[in-house]
């Protein structure tokens, strides 16, 4: 892992970002999608969520490019949670650990 790389983590964080908003612009048929990023002492966590039709994650835990989300995550220590309910929307949330040593 390569904590001492910024420029890691913020290639990792856009490319999460890119693919989650493509998503929401190819499938969710949304009005409204919001991004939101915090650092606190231990995290990095990016949030994009939308209002769209939403999906049953349970189905589509492979597709949407969330292989590539959550791969990107993992070299990084971090993890890739989606949330999403037919008609509820849907919203990624990738955190990633920053060292602070």
């Amino acid at each position: 892992r390569d904590h001492h790389n910024p420029a890691l983590y913020e290639t990792t964080l856009f490319r999460i970002a890119q693919e989650s908003l493509t998503n929401v612009a190819r499938h969710a048929n949304a009005q409204r999608a919001s991004i939101s990023l915090t650092r606190d002492e231990q995290n990095i966590c990016l949030q994009v969520r939308d209002d769209g039709r939403g999906f049953d994650a349970s189905q589509h835990s492979t597709g949407l490019g969330i292989i590539g989300m959550r791969e990107r995550a993992t070299l990084l220590g971090g993890t890739v949670i989606i949330s999403s309910q037919p008609g509820r929307g849907t919203t990624v949330e990738a955190v990633l650990p920053v060292s602070t040593n």
